[in-house]
């Protein structure tokens, strides 16, 4: 429950990340001012609220009970797995569009709904991090340990694996800064899993 909570506090920027990956000029002030200062509306952000959790969760339950072993092939395996769900919800419509979705088209003709299935899904496996490294803690220390996560990897993926494709799209010609954007974010989200894998591998020892 209480990571559930936290996948829908995540929500909060959604606005945020929809406005900043649909920009293809400097925006406004006016026009960022009105995105931040949008109402949240937790109903409607329930959809949106458990599918970066959820799969999460699934794994920490596996752990607990031992049908599931932190290492860097259960890892990585994991991270696919992710992704692979990450791309069923968002071909089955079960989840609403992530802000990726919007920097469509790509170059090297890289599927948009791949791009965003990686990047929903590294967030996904770190929350997995979290939730196997905490789970153990007490529950004023999960709570404060958990509940800010989504926010934040969001930011973190978003926010900074995403900028070298966001800067490129606000570049007069498009065309090469965007290939390079690409190739940038992609080695920045195999960094991050890189990471996560191998902080998952030293908690087997």
């Amino acid at each position: 429950m209480l990571a559930l909570v936290a996948g829908q506090l995540g929500t909060i920027l959604e606005p945020f990340w929809r406005f900043l990956y649909t920009l293809q000029t400097a925006p406004a002030l006016g026009s960022l001012w009105a995105v931040l200062t949008t109402p949240f509306d937790p109903i409607r952000s329930l959809p949106a609220a458990w599918p970066d959790a959820l799969p999460a969760l699934i794994i920490v339950g596996l752990y607990r009970y031992r049908w599931w072993t932190p290492g860097l092939g259960s890892g990585l395996f994991t991270f696919l797995v992710f992704t692979s769900f990450q791309l069923l919800i968002g071909l089955l419509g079960l989840r609403l569009p992530t802000p990726p979705l919007f920097l469509a088209p790509l170059p090297f003709g890289l599927p948009i709904d791949l791009l965003a299935a990686l990047m929903n899904a590294t967030i996904t496996y770190g929350l997995c991090y979290v939730f196997i490294t905490v789970h153990r803690y007490s529950w004023p220390s999960m709570t404060i340990a958990i509940l800010p996560m989504p926010l934040l990897f969001q930011v973190f993926i978003y926010g900074i694996i995403g900028a070298p494709l966001l800067i490129a799209r606000l570049l007069p010609d498009s065309e090469w800064p965007l290939r390079i954007g690409l190739i940038l974010t992609l080695i920045l989200l195999g960094w991050c899993v890189a990471i996560i894998s191998t902080g998952l591998a030293r908690l087997r020892r």
